[in-house]
C-alpha cells in the first residue's frame, strides 16, 4: 500500500543519517524482538520524556498478521 493511502494520514516520514555502529545495534535490537524500527524508534522517544501514544509504539506488522490470521 502507497505510503499516501494509509488510514493513519497524520504520520510523516523522517529520514536520519545514524552512525554505522548504532544502526548495527537497532537492527540486532529489532531481530531479537521481532520488532520495527519505528517501533523502537518511538519506544525510544517516550522513555526520554516525549509524549507518544502507546497504540502508535506497537509494531504494526503484528496488528495485520493478528487481523490476517
Amino acid at each position: 500500500m502507497p505510503y499516501q493511502d494509509r488510514a493513519d494520514s497524520a504520520d510523516r516520514k523522517l529520514t536520519v543519517l545514524l552512525p554505522t555502529d548504532v544502526l548495527r545495534q537497532l537492527r540486532t535490537r529489532m531481530a531479537e524482538n521481532d520488532t520495527t524500527m519505528r517501533a523502537l524508534v518511538l519506544e525510544a522517544l517516550a522513555r526520554a520524556g516525549y509524549r507518544v501514544d502507546a497504540a502508535e509504539i506497537r509494531d504494526r506488522r503484528r496488528h495485520e498478521k493478528d487481523r490476517a490470521g
